[in-house]
């Protein structure tokens, strides 16, 4: 085997670095590192501040409520006070997730980063009737124009609009009952106490919808970015090319008095198949769903116009009938282009005929020619437009706990392949089995009756329910046992519970018979069952029998002193 030599080896590492620190002290080196760093700094830190990366119109949120605290058991121990009674305190509320409107955002990004959404639990009840603390509630921020979704059912739960509006999403449970309040005239020491309530736990689907007065609508390339940009301080990205605006971009068009605080909305453009999912257009129409109008810009440059504009339409419509019946106005952009200015006339009149409206203007956005007379003109047909509603839509309440549902909502079910086994659902029999306290027999006594109020027995027995078949409510199972005392108990704590784990004697076991004891030392305690007559056999009425008596003598039995007491 090749062996190096250790001076060799030596050398070469003192060359090399030499030659690193020779790099590291040469300034022009030193300068062009400095350099390239700051380039990519700069590079990252623009890519970081791209609003087409910071731009979501959708997200995923998981909202969870805070649970209640417990109740306590516990009983008023004081000196000079005897039986003071129960002082257990009940448990504290759990926080609640709301969503907050605020008018400062205007993107979903903040809860892509933030995925969980969870409140704080309540604390638990203690003695002296101290009642628990309540769980801090968490607000989340979202922008105008946010749409909330159960993602479950897709139902509509609501849509923030103004600044500050709220929506509970997620409602933190109530706190558990201690016993104290459960202390009636008739039981003045229950022990008895309640788990907290668990909060409600969901996912939601939130969306945005851009709150402005027109909307753009048009083909790729069409001019829209650069009308936004010439009717407002907006500055989105144009360039030559299709699809240069791949996000919603908003502008606030005040060019005047005529024009002031119209907000206009620029989404990309259309193209034919959007409706099926092609392009990027479909994806942002829902931004020109709260628009009063529609403004439809038409590509002057293109080989048919009015092929364009019969396009764009057909596919609002097959998209959203609601949104295909929003007035428009119709723009001829581009008429700066020698081509377009010589078939102005007879574009804008084919224009008319199929948009069957006369609201149609011809503009140049790049030269901003007649720009300013249709922000006034949109202005005011804006302003007279009716503050239009999407149709009604089937929606939920989230805020509405279990507790909140009809106790009588219930469903039993049974499979034949598994018979004497039942299945009880209920939004409200369920919390009920979740708040119970299964190690105090009264809670199981409570809970059993429960069942018989709301009328979940009886109805087990109408279909058929036998003695000891199995009966389950969520997670807790138990024997179906009616009109016995605590048949509700789960077969896990059956075993803790020394009443119910030992087995139940036979009657025909002999009982172990007690050695015998002096009469001083206890004996006469014991019992001796063979003195014991049996008054059940027929053999033991024969020492009653008058025979037995015969030589009983009354004045044997009377003394000097005694009275006699003899009738009238």
């Amino acid at each position: 085997m090749f062996k190096q030599d250790p001076i060799q080896q030596f050398q070469i590492n003192l060359q090399y670095l030499t030659q690193i620190e020779r790099q590291r002290r040469d300034p022009a080196k030193k300068l062009k590192k400095l350099v390239d760093n700051a380039s990519l700094k700069t590079h990252g830190a623009s890519e970081r501040d791209d609003p087409e990366w910071k731009f979501f119109d959708t997200a995923r949120l998981h909202v969870s409520g805070g649970d209640g605290g417990s109740g306590c058991v516990a009983f008023r121990r004081e000196k000079g006070e005897p039986r003071g009674g129960p002082s257990g305190g009940r448990g504290g509320r759990g926080g609640t997730v709301l969503l907050e409107c605020d008018e400062g955002i205007n993107t979903l990004a903040p809860l892509r980063n933030k995925v969980h959404v969870r409140a704080r639990k309540g604390r638990n009840g203690l003695g002296k009737n101290k009642n628990g603390i309540q769980g801090k509630s968490i607000r989340v921020k979202v922008p105008p124009g946010t749409l909330v979704k159960d993602l479950k059912t897709q139902k509509i739960a609501g849509e923030l609009r103004e600044h500050g509006e709220q929506l509970i999403v997620a409602r933190g449970g109530r706190g558990g009952r201690g016993n104290a309040a459960f202390k009636t005239p008739t039981r003045t020491a229950p022990k008895i106490a309640e788990h907290g309530e668990p909060g409600a736990k969901r996912w939601l689907s939130i969306e945005l919808r851009l709150l402005a007065d027109v909307g753009f609508l048009g083909k790729p390339n069409a001019g829209k970015s650069t009308l936004l940009s010439a009717a407002s301080a907006a500055r989105p990205k144009i360039a030559n090319y299709p699809f240069t605006t791949i996000v919603p971009n908003l502008g606030v068009c005040d060019i005047g008095e005529e024009g002031a605080g119209l907000v206009l909305c620029d989404i990309p453009g259309l193209i034919e198949g959007a409706s099926g999912g092609a392009g990027l257009g479909p994806a942002f129409l829902r931004h020109v769903q709260r628009c009063k109008v529609l403004l439809h810009v038409v590509d002057g440059t293109s080989e048919d116009p009015i092929e364009d504009f019969k396009v764009i339409n057909n596919e609002l419509m097959q998209y959203d009938k609601f949104l295909s019946q929003k007035p428009q106005v119709v723009v001829l952009n581009k008429i700066d282009v020698s081509e377009v200015k010589e078939k102005e006339d007879e574009i804008i009149s084919e224009l008319k005929e199929v948009a069957g409206h006369t609201r149609v203007l011809s503009i140049s956005a790049a030269t901003t020619e007649r720009v300013k007379e249709l922000m006034g003109r949109l202005k005011k047909f804006a302003a007279a437009q009716p503050e239009t509603e999407l149709p009604p839509a089937p929606e939920i309440d989230l805020s509405i706990a279990a507790f909140d549902h009809d106790s009588d909502d219930f469903e039993i079910q049974s499979d034949p392949a598994y018979p004497g086994q039942w299945r009880v659902k209920g939004e409200y029999i369920e919390q009920v089995a979740r708040i119970t306290h299964w190690e105090y027999p009264e809670a199981v006594e409570r809970f059993g009756r429960q069942l018989e109020a709301i009328g979940i027995a009886t109805e087990l027995q109408r279909r058929g329910a036998q003695d000891g078949d199995l009966v389950m409510v969520d997670k807790y199972d138990f024997e179906f046992s009616p009109g016995m005392t605590n048949p509700y108990i789960p077969y896990e704590l059956l075993g803790d519970d020394p009443i119910f784990g030992e087995p139940d004697k036979s009657e025909e076991e002999e009982e172990e018979e007690l050695p015998w004891r002096p009469f001083t030392d206890g004996g006469y305690l014991d019992v001796d069952k063979g003195e014991l007559v049996g008054f059940n056999e027929a053999d033991g009425w024969e020492l009653l029998d008058d025979d037995t008596f015969d030589d009983f003598d009354e004045n044997d039995f009377i003394y000097e002193d005694d009275e006699v007491w003899m009738s009238n």
